[in-house]
């Protein structure tokens, strides 16, 4: 089944990687499409301006991207038909609809499997994007509602107020006389905040609720950026989880997907990638922590005690981690390919 395919992210290492242990070493049209690239730079995550700088050329540089990307096309489509003549890749969306299974049987059979393709509904989440909105979004709100109120004569004085307010502060160099500056451009800006809320339907968060936010994020999930796919729509709660890696979007720029497909795709995308993680209902695990279970802490020697203590520690981290891992019916995969995919229907 031909289809054509627009890249919206690509693993390039992973996919070598995969590639050269299916076939003994990069089969050779891909291999030799390798070479003459390194030619030109340091490798497979090369920058379109070293290109520049070296042949010159904005015609030039064009026509390495285009080259670039059609290696990439050329790189994907070969390994999914080797996946596939190897036995190892699962299709989700075709493997559920001819199963003639029920959800839960299927969802069974999905520790078995190793690389999957899939196609749906599906979300991007930018971490860093959320944390820069949530931080910012209360002076954005005051932006819009203010301006709701611009004949207020009281909003307008404090306004000009608050405007002096902080003239004054970046000029004072004196620390004390300075704190007292900053403490009265507070005082402003709750009045202002007052007004907005006594007058408007303006809804603004807590500033220190902002800041644990923002530390909780810092904390257990920086610079994260997800790909979440709902493969079988009869089906919602069971999703796909990808983590994505910045330097592998094809346009470089996460930013330029949200202006392209947004957030939240209204055009099905697919992923095609290795699962990584398969929750259960119930955890048939082997904690290692368990070998303490049968020691009381007095039978324990002085480096075991510190031990467990130290394991414990990391136990409880995971507890805070479980908010951005999946949890059943989801799963996780490491991402090979994200794309759109049109396929080409045969004339008859």
């Amino acid at each position: 089944m031909k289809s054509v395919k627009d890249l919206i992210y690509f693993d390039t290492e992973k996919a070598r990687s995969i590639l050269s242990q299916l076939n003994q070493g990069l089969i050779s049209e891909i291999s030799r499409a390798f070479e003459d690239e390194t030619e030109l730079s340091t490798g497979i995550g090369f920058d379109i301006k070293v290109i520049k700088g070296n042949i010159g050329g904005k015609g030039k540089e064009k026509v390495v991207q285009t080259e670039k990307i059609t290696l990439y096309h050329e790189m994907l489509n070969a390994l999914e038909k080797e996946l596939i003549n190897s036995n190892i890749l699962t299709d989700i969306n075709e493997a559920f609809q001819k199963g003639g299974k029920s959800f839960n049987n299927y969802m069974k059979e999905i520790p078995n499997m190793s690389f999957i393709k899939a196609n749906g509904w599906s979300v991007f989440e930018d971490f860093e994007r959320f944390k820069r909105i949530f931080s910012n979004f209360n002076d954005v709100q005051r932006l819009i509602f203010q301006s709701q109120l611009d004949a207020n004569p009281e909003l307008k004085q404090l306004r000009e107020q608050l405007s002096e307010a902080k003239k004054t502060a970046n000029k004072n160099k004196n620390r004390n006389a300075k704190s007292k500056d900053l403490q009265k451009i507070k005082i402003i800006e709750k009045k202002l905040d007052d007004i907005l809320k006594s007058q408007t339907d303006i809804n603004l968060f807590d500033e220190e609720f902002v800041r644990r936010v923002q530390v909780f994020l810092d904390t257990f999930s920086p610079k994260r950026l997800n790909f979440r796919l709902v493969p079988l729509d009869s089906f919602s709660d069971f999703q796909i989880l990808s983590n994505l890696k910045s330097q592998y979007i094809i346009d470089g720029d996460f930013e330029n997907i949200i202006y392209t497909y947004g957030s939240k795709p209204n055009i099905r995308l697919s992923v095609i990638g290795i699962i990584t993680s398969v929750p259960q209902q119930i955890d048939v695990r082997v904690n290692p922590n368990d070998e303490f279970l049968e020691y009381d802490d007095n039978e324990l020697a002085d480096v075991q005690v510190f031990d467990k203590a130290f394991r414990n520690v990391f136990d409880s981290f995971e507890e805070f981690e479980k908010f951005f891992l999946p949890s059943y019916p989801k799963i996780s995969v490491s991402p090979i390919a994200i794309y759109r995919e049109v396929i080409i229907k045969e004339n008859k």
